[in-house]
């Protein structure tokens, strides 16, 4: 076989533009959101986490630590429509990015939950309007990135959630 010495990306390649993320990075955008689970919260319960992430914005990287929720073993983390007007946007892909994380055990940022563990390898470069199955023409407001409570427990407990996107 052959050694190769060559851009990744065909556009590149064929010197042709490429998008700054996919090459050398570009504007990033970080959130930290802490979330308070009750006792008391019922499943099904959404947690809205970061609001309006711009839809053309890429995934990067989302990191989950929390305290031990007892019996709190079914959260999803995906996409809901944004809240406007005090009406909370409709679910669009609500496990896209993790499903079935389960918060019953306390877990550090030290060993914290992939909150990416559901995408394909070839979706690390996809923008959110394409994971949520969109266009950016259909969708030209952000997407609110929520933790929904399958399984939520009967304790409760802290989850604080890390992300970092990157614009595409």
């Amino acid at each position: 076989m052959a050694v190769e010495n060559k851009y990744v990306s065909a556009n590149l390649e064929a010197e042709k533009h490429e998008t700054a993320a996919f090459t050398h990075g570009d504007k990033t955008l970080y959130g930290v959101a802490i979330a308070e689970i009750a006792a008391a919260d019922d499943d099904g319960s959404v947690y809205r986490l970061f609001k309006n992430v711009p839809a053309d914005y890429i995934p990067a990287k989302i990191e989950i630590a929390c305290d031990a929720i007892t019996g709190g073993t079914d959260f999803d983390l995906g996409f809901y429509k944004q809240t406007v007007g005090g009406v909370a946007g409709d679910v669009v892909d609500a496990d896209k990015l993790a499903d079935g994380i389960d918060l019953s055990s306390a877990v550090a940022f030290a060993s914290a939950i992939d909150g990416l563990q559901t995408l394909n390898i070839d979706e690390a470069q996809e923008r959110i309007y394409t994971l949520a199955g969109d266009t950016l023409n259909d969708h030209e407001l952000g997407y609110d990135i929520a933790l929904t409570g399958n399984t939520v427990g009967t304790a409760a407990g802290t989850v604080t959630v890390k992300a970092w996107f990157v614009q595409g």
